[in-house]
Formats: structure tokens, C-alpha cells, sequence
């Protein structure tokens, strides 16, 4: 259009200049982009036309083109433009297959800006960076909140980028204002009186009065402007005078402000600056996961700078989130950590700011001062605040991880600053952006450079052990009153005070800590460390705060449940040991000396779940008997609860099933809310969720396949809702294998089980991580894996298993692994597989019944002939009949008639298979139920052993 250079045109309420590349309305400027305005020039020349997709793109981006996302986005900004300055009127149409449209009529003009141009304005504004990484957001909603609203303030702590992302706005927005802007650097004045000049002199003004705000306001009423104050915290006061005076007196005006607090004057609309967005605490992201994140692409971006050749590993990637989360992502902090990577590498580097976070590395010499370290930048804020308010931000750096109002004001408030002065200090703090919001539920917090700057100026003082000893007595007053709290209220009210626990925790038991406090907050957080799954760390604490018991100690109620919540946990994550249960023996002693019904019942629970999972069945029957015994004379309902869970879980473990399943929908059904929820806080799992996993498998036994599946989704639902490690595990287990037995190759109990091993593996229960990677191993068999693979699998999975004396499914994976080695043609190292696991088929145990049929399997396999093979499939069919195993039985059948097709004996298997299938009930369609139908209408083709696939 340089042709049209002097034209301006008009449509609806606006005014389109060409010379100037502005748009107004009512002589107000209606802020556009520069490809926005683009677009609109040539939209608006060719009005009334179809302008093609193509034409755009290559008049709007002539160097290097466009894709068409990109036309579409601006498009979509023009229009929202248009329509927000003059709603309910459509400009620009879409005509599809062909392109874009201006559909208002369109008048134009000459215009005198063609005859005497305008000289170019002087550049003010200093150049953007050359990548800014994670402000794009930032930087749309404050230009659409400067265009709007003409003053907007950016804030935010030192070192987050308000400068540079206030000069990108500026050069988004120059265009709008035809270059009119003028961005002024104020930290280098010294007085709030000089604002007022500093702005005049940069317009080219000569000041020559004490007073120049008149002579500044008639000159920015000569054209629209855009205005930056940057670096206003250290002249608020006379900044903030400035600022609403222009603004309420100039309406043409847009201002632009940064500063570390607010200047809360009329007019002002703030936009908090934050820091780069983090990863989320997971080892298990990959380096393509966390350069998704903002933070770690600075960190690397950085480090290139230093190091081209840098390449962020897979294995490095935890560390890079970690270091970012730890500088809560400020791009200062950032860049001065990455200049430290090249020297001691990235995990040395992570190590270093976790021992203490180094605030005087050095970053780009070409910074200003007070940017050049994090100590400096820190300083300059600091020196801004009153007496008071370093005083209370110094003693707030005892909080780790952050902090309610209350916590502060009860922690930190006395006689030298009461809670009143406190209440102000906090709120000050905040607004200087010296205190950071932390969630959405009012919680605040130090950034960790801020806390590690106010610690340290707290170690200078003699304030630092009366305030640690007070923030630690403060939250073992908490961590009690959460213990006596319902279980639906405490997780999230102490969850989220870890971070301060182990801080009182650590000081407690320190060189200069009280180990009293540290005792007393151990016993009143041990129901906390269960509940957050934190079970490796509660053994810690626990084991710290048993060693530091005196002889008044020993014998009392703390004592009991300090050895109860370590013998829990260390049941947890390091299997059923001598040890431990020589601590729960120890736990139920001192129950019984206190006569405490509920720690008595609790230690014959873990007492008798010690020796079901070794397995000894006898003793642990024995144990649930005592149970019961014990409970029917408390007349406790929840007590009797916990009994029937325990005989039921017993007895179906060796077979009873009725009586076990009769058991557990009495423990179910007739259970004591408060008992249970008393349970879940002791333990970290829950009983219901134990009941119904228990009920899927003897319901999946019983014949009833749909049942069993139904049990599993609500048991799985419920570990979900509860948020409890140890229940998720369990139910996903039995889940997993009744999808397994069900129908194994439908990908659900892969599903499952993936799931269980990850979540096992990353809170330290080797037992359910050591069966889930078993229950792996048997589909890398089925599905041709490499059986050295696939037993190197299995094997890890025992040695998990073992060491955590879990033995309930050792004879299972392993009679299953050989199955499923045999159905992949390997027999002969089937049935040795088989033999090295020492089998006792004589031993009763509820899949007892599977054991003699898969030993029939490989009998035949292997050549030991059809005798032996069916000795055992008789043996498995009586077994499963005596314990009411009705999918056994079908197995066990299934398995004789295919054996005896070719035998006299056919007609006589057939039938016994054909009275066993006709006692399933339920219409769900399972793999045994196929198979069994296939056998019996005889298309069934034996290609090996009985249940291989049809």
C-alpha cells in the first residue's frame, strides 16, 4: 500500500491511519499487535472482497511465511479487538474454502500525515531478549489489561522478570501507539521528588519549576502515549503521587509500572508476576517431559550459553525439575544457578543449593547491581522495609514450605512486635512481594531464596532457637489435636504441613533442639506419616524418637504408639521380620499394661498379619481366634469388626471359603465407623477396602466371575478415595489377578498391574511390588518374550517377596511361570521350574486346587503319561469341591476331559465337566467358560496343554 501511505479510512466507529499504523475510537487508541494491524490493512483496502489465506499469509509474513494456526490466532485477535470497542457488530467474515473477508462499508480520506511526516521517535524502550521463555501468557493479559484499563502495575520478588516482561509489552504495544513510548529507568534516583523531572526530562522538557507535573500533563495530552515506570519499589511513595495524578488528568494516557509492591492509588489495576512454571516432584519424568516446563528450559537454554554442546539426560532430568522447584522457578535464580552447572555439573549444582542455597553466585556482568546476585537483589528489598518488618520476615523463615495467618501470628508475635504490629508486618511483607500466596486456600510463604536470605539473618540474631523452639512446639500441638480429628479432616490439614514438620522435627533432635519437643511431635505425627504414605521416613523419626526416651518414658502411652508406628512401618517396607514382629509382640505388651482396647486389637491384627504372609496359617488362624475371643468380651462393634476381617482373611487363605466369605460380609456389613476410620489413621489402610478385595476372590472361587469383578471396582474406587497407599496396592493386587484369572489376554490386568508396580516401587512396598512384577514376568511368557528375560523378571520379583517375608503367592507365580513356560513349548524347564519351587501339594491353601492341576498339565506335557496326569486333575477336582472352589473345579474338569478325548473315559469326564459348567449362574463371559464350552461341543483343538488358547 505505499501508494495509500496518506490515506485514512473509516468504518463503523473507528479510524484507521495508514501513515501512523494506528487505530482510535473516539480518539481513543485501540491497542492492536503489529501482524494484527497487518491484517487489518489489507482487509480493510481490499473491503467488501475475499482475500485468499494465501494473499495473507504472504503480504503479513513476506520473509518467512506463516502456517496457517498462526493466521487463524491473529485473526482471532483482530476480531476480538473489533469487537470488544464495538460489540454487536461483525467486520470480518470467514468465507470458507476461500479466505477472509471485511464486511463493513469503508470510507477514506487524505490525510495530512502523507504532506509532513512524522520524524521518527527517539528510541526509549531498551531491547527485548532475544528468547523469552514461559511470558507469552504474561505478556497477552497485561497488554489486555493495559488496553483496557490504561494503568497497570506488574509485582512481583526480585530477580522474576518484571523488567523484561514489561519491555516485551512494550515492543507488542509500540506499534498502537505509533512508536509514542517512553520507558523510564528509575533505580538509579535517589529521591521520590525526582519522578516527575525523570519523566519531563525524558519527553525533552526543560524543568524548570518545582512543580512540572502541570507542564507534564499538558504535554502527554497532545497524543496518545505509553508510559513505563520501571523499577519503582524504592520511590513508591512519590511514584505511586505521579501516577494517578497523570492518570486521572490525562485519559489518552496508558501506564505501564513495575515495582516489588503495589502502588494502591485510584486507577491502578495489578497484575503479580510469578515465577517459570516447575515440573511437578515425579523421578519418573524423562527429559522430554520436563522441557516442557518454562523453568528447565531456562536452566538448559542457559547452560548452552556456557556449554553448547550440554545435553540434558534422561537421568538428569529429576534433577534439573528439582533444581528449578528449589528456586521456585525465578529466572534470575535460575540463570545464576546455570552458570554453575558447567563447573560441578548438574547434580553437584543440585547438591549445593540443597545443603545451602548459595546466594552470592555470581550471573552476567552486564546486569545492574542490585541483579547481579541473588544476595543483592535480596538485599535492595530488604533495605526497603521498616524495622519491624525485617524483624518478622526473619523470624517467618522458620516456616519451611510454607505457612497459615494463624501459624504466623501464633509463632512469631510478642512482646517486642504483638499480634496486631504482626498482622500489619504480614500484610506489608506480602504486598512488597516479600511473602508469596501459596495455593488458593490462603496459605502463604517464604520463596526458598527469601527464606534462605532471612535465615541467615536469624542466625545473626539470638532469636533463632526461641523461635524454632516455638514453631516446634506450635505444630506438635497441632499434630495432636489431628490425631484426636476424623480421619476425612486431618490429611489435608497436616498433609500439607510436611515440609514444617520435619523442620521442627530436625531442630528438635539437633545439637541445639529440645529432644523433649522432638519426642512428643514424633508420637503426636505418627498417624500423619502413615497417612501420607511417607512409611520409609516415619521409620526414621520413629526409630530417633525411641532412642531418646527416658526411663519416665518407658511403658507410658507415647512409648506405645511410637513402637506401634514403627513396627507398622517397618512391616510396610521392610517385610514381616523377626524384628518387627518382636517390636508388635513389644507394642502389645504395653497395650495390655495400660488396658488401651484399641492398641491391643491393633497389635493382635499385625501380630496375626505377620504370620499369614509368611505364611503360617495355623498360627495366624490361632491369632484371629484370640481375636475374636478377645472381642466378643469388649462387646465393641468395631472390635468384632476387626476379628471377623481376620478369621474371615485367614480362612479363605486356606481354603474355608464359605466360612470365610460369610466372615467378611459380617465385618462389611456390621462395622464401626469410628473404629474403622481409628484404623485407617493407626495404619495408613483400611479394612473395608481389605473386605471387599477379599469377597472379589471367593466370589471369583464360588463361580460367580461378574460379582467378583463388581467387588474389585468398588474395592479399587474406594483405595482411590481414600488416598491410601497400602489399600491402593492391595486392591489393585487382587484386582489384577482376578482379571488374570478371568480373562488374561484382554490387556486389563496388564493394565492393573502396571500400575501396581509403579505405585508399589515408588512408595517402598517391596511385598506388592515384588508380586506385581511376578504377575509380569507370566505375561512376558504369553506374549513370546525371551524367557531368560522373562525368569531374570520373576526371579526379582521373589527376592522382593522374600526379603519382605511375603510367601502367600511364592507357589502360585511360580506353578503359574511354569504353565506358562509350557504353553510356550518349553515342558521340560517348565516342570523343572516347577520342582525348584518345592511345592507342598499337601499343604491346604485356596489355590491349592490349581497347584495339582498345572502339575497334571505338565505331566502330560512332558511325557509322564496320562495316569499320572490324571491322578492329579482328580486330586485337583476333590480338593476344589471340598473347599466350595467352583472355577477350580471347572478347571480341574476341563483339564480331565481334554485329557481323556481319546479314552474310554470320555463320555464320563465330558459329563462331570458338563454338570460343573452348568453351576455358573451369571451370563459374564470368561476364558474358562469358553474353553469349557468348546470342549464340550468339540471344537476344541488340543494343540498342547488345557488351557492354552483355542
Amino acid at each position: 500500500m505505499s501508494g495509500r501511505q496518506g490515506t485514512v479510512f473509516s468504518f463503523g466507529p473507528f479510524e484507521l491511519s495508514i501513515a501512523n499504523r494506528l487505530l482510535t475510537k473516539d480518539a481513543k487508541v485501540v491497542p492492536l499487535g503489529a501482524r494484527a494491524m497487518d491484517l487489518l490493512i489489507v482487509l480493510v483496502d481490499q473491503a467488501t472482497k475475499v482475500v485468499g489465506r494465501r494473499t495473507l499469509i504472504e503480504r503479513v509474513w513476506p520473509e518467512r511465511g506463516a502456517e496457517q494456526a498462526s493466521l487463524r490466532v491473529h485473526i482471532s485477535a483482530l476480531r476480538k479487538a473489533l469487537d470488544q470497542s464495538d460489540p454487536g457488530r461483525r467486520y470480518i467474515a470467514n468465507v470458507p474454502g476461500r479466505g477472509y473477508s471485511f464486511v463493513v462499508p469503508v470510507t477514506s480520506r487524505d490525510s495530512q500525515a502523507s504532506e509532513n511526516p512524522k520524524g521518527p521517535s527517539r528510541a526509549r524502550v531498551p531491547a527485548r531478549l532475544m528468547r523469552m521463555l514461559g511470558r507469552e501468557d504474561a505478556v497477552a493479559e497485561i497488554q489486555a489489561k493495559l488496553a483496557e484499563q490504561k494503568f497497570v502495575t506488574i509485582v512481583g520478588p526480585g530477580g522474576v522478570g518484571k523488567t523484561t516482561v514489561a519491555v516485551a509489552v512494550v515492543h507488542e504495544m509500540s506499534a498502537a501507539f505509533d512508536g509514542q513510548v517512553l520507558f523510564i529507568d528509575l533505580s538509579a534516583l535517589g529521591e521520590s521528588s525526582l519522578v516527575a523531572p525523570a519523566i519531563a526530562t525524558s519527553l525533552g522538557m526543560s524543568v524548570q519549576t518545582a512543580n512540572v507535573v502541570p507542564a507534564l500533563i499538558d504535554r502527554l495530552r497532545e497524543r496518545p502515549m505509553l508510559v513505563v515506570l520501571d523499577c519503582c519499589e524504592h520511590l513508591i511513595a512519590g511514584a505511586a503521587a505521579v501516577a494517578e495524578e497523570l492518570v486521572r488528568r490525562v485519559p489518552i494516557l496508558h501506564l505501564l509500572a513495575t515495582s516489588r509492591e503495589a502502588m494502591r492509588v485510584e486507577g491502578e489495576h495489578v497484575y503479580e508476576l510469578g515465577g517459570l512454571e516447575c515440573p511437578p516432584d515425579d523421578s519418573n519424568l524423562l527429559a522430554r517431559d520436563v522441557l516442557r516446563y518454562p523453568s528447565v528450559q531456562l536452566l538448559i537454554d542457559r547452560v548452552r550459553a556456557v556449554r553448547s554442546d550440554f545435553e540434558l539426560t534422561d537421568a538428569d532430568a529429576p534433577i534439573a525439575a528439582r533444581i528449578c522447584r528449589r528456586l521456585d522457578g525465578i529466572p534470575l535464580a535460575v540463570e545464576l544457578t546455570a552458570c554453575r552447572v558447567d563447573i560441578f555439573g548438574l547434580g553437584k549444582t543440585a547438591s549445593l543449593l540443597d545443603e545451602r542455597l548459595n546466594l552470592s553466585w555470581v550471573g552476567r556482568r552486564t546486569a545492574p547491581s542490585r541483579h547481579q546476585t541473588l544476595n543483592a537483589t535480596l538485599e535492595w528489598s530488604y533495605d526497603l522495609l521498616g524495622e519491624a518488618e525485617r524483624r518478622i520476615l526473619n523470624r517467618l523463615s522458620v516456616f519451611a514450605g510454607g505457612f497459615t495467618f494463624e501459624a504466623a501470628v501464633a509463632v512469631v508475635a510478642d512482646e517486642v512486635v504483638d499480634e496486631a504490629n504482626v498482622s500489619d508486618c504480614i500484610w506489608e511483607l506480602r504486598s512488597k512481594s516479600m511473602i508469596a500466596a501459596q495455593g488458593q486456600d490462603g496459605r502463604l510463604r517464604l520463596l526458598d531464596p527469601t527464606r534462605a536470605f532471612a535465615l541467615l539473618r536469624l542466625a545473626r540474631s539470638e532469636e533463632q532457637d526461641l523461635f524454632r523452639r516455638r514453631h516446634a512446639l506450635y505444630f506438635t500441638d497441632l499434630f495432636r489435636q489431628g490425631a484426636a480429628m476424623d480421619i476425612s479432616g486431618w490429611p489435608k490439614a497436616l498433609g500439607i504441613e510436611v515440609d514444617n514438620l520435619r523442620a521442627a522435627l530436625n531442630w528438635a533432635f539437633s545439637a541445639k533442639g529440645d529432644t523433649k519437643i522432638g519426642v512428643e511431635l514424633a508420637a503426636a505425627s505418627a498417624s500423619a506419616w502413615m497417612g501420607m504414605a511417607l512409611l520409609t521416613e516415619c521409620v526414621e523419626w520413629m526409630r530417633k524418637a525411641i532412642g531418646h526416651l527416658d526411663d519416665m518414658n518407658s511403658g507410658t502411652r507415647q512409648e506405645m504408639v511410637l513402637q506401634s508406628a514403627l513396627a507398622s512401618c517397618v512391616m510396610f517396607t521392610g517385610g514381616m521380620t523377626e524384628k518387627s514382629y518382636a517390636t508388635w509382640a513389644k507394642a502389645l505388651l504395653l497395650a495390655e499394661g495400660l488396658n488401651d482396647v484399641d492398641y491391643q486389637m491393633d497389635a493382635v491384627l499385625v501380630l496375626w498379619a505377620h504370620e499369614l504372609r509368611v505364611p503360617n496359617y495355623s498360627q495366624a488362624i490361632a491369632l484371629a481366634d484370640r481375636g475374636g475371643t478377645f472381642s466378643e468380651g469388649t462387646g465393641r462393634i468395631g472390635a468384632i469388626a476387626t476379628a471377623n476381617y481376620m478369621r474371615g482373611i485367614a480362612y479363605y487363605h486356606v481354603g474355608r471359603i464359605a466360612e470365610a466369605h460369610g466372615l467378611l460380609e459380617l465385618s462389611l456389613h456390621r462395622d464401626d465407623e469410628a473404629a474403622r476410620q481409628l484404623l485407617i489413621k493407626r495404619f495408613g489402610y483400611d479394612r473395608k477396602v481389605d473386605n471387599l478385595a477379599g469377597l472379589a476372590t471367593l466370589a471369583w472361587l464360588r463361580g460367580s466371575p461378574d460379582q467378583a469383578r463388581r467387588f474389585n471396582q468398588m474395592a479399587v474406587a474406594e483405595a482411590r478415595q481414600s488416598n491410601l497407599t497400602v489399600n491402593l496396592c492391595g486392591a489393585l493386587t487382587f484386582a489384577g489377578l482376578i482379571a488374570y484369572f478371568t480373562n488374561p489376554d484382554d490387556g486389563e490386568a496388564e493394565v492393573l498391574l502396571d500400575e501396581l508396580v509403579t505405585h508399589a516401587g515408588k512408595f517402598a512396598l517391596h511385598n506388592y511390588q515384588g508380586l506385581g512384577l511376578g504377575m509380569q514376568a507370566l505375561y512376558e511368557v504369553r506374549r513370546g518374550g525371551q524367557i531368560s528375560a522373562a525368569s531374570a523378571m520373576l526371579d526379582s520379583g521373589l527376592e522382593k517377596l522374600s526379603a519382605a517375608r511375603y510367601g502367600i503367592f511364592d507357589w502360585f507365580l511360580q506353578a503359574e511361570f511354569a504353565m506358562c513356560m509350557a504353553l510356550a513349548g518349553r515342558s521340560r524347564e517348565a516342570l523343572d521350574v516347577f520342582e525348584r519351587a518345592k511345592i507342598d501339594l499337601d499343604e491346604s491353601r485356596w489355590y491349592g486346587p490349581e497347584l495339582h492341576r498345572i502339575r497334571g498339565e505338565l505331566a502330560l506335557s512332558c511325557g509322564e503319561g496320562l495316569a499320572v496326569g490324571r491322578q492329579y486333575f482328580h486330586r485337583a477336582f476333590e480338593l476344589a469341591n471340598r473347599q466350595a472352589s467352583l472355577s477350580w473345579a471347572l478347571r480341574a474338569a476341563t483339564s480331565l476331559a481334554i485329557a481323556e478325548e481319546s479314552t474310554g473315559r470320555k463320555e464320563a469326564a465330558r459329563q462331570v465337566l458338563q454338570a460343573t459348567g452348568s453351576k455358573f449362574r451369571e451370563d459374564f463371559e470368561t476364558f474358562d467358560l469358553r474353553l469349557a464350552r468348546q470342549v464340550l461341543n468339540g471344537s476344541h483343538r488340543r494343540d498342547g496343554i488345557a488351557n492354552s488358547v483355542p
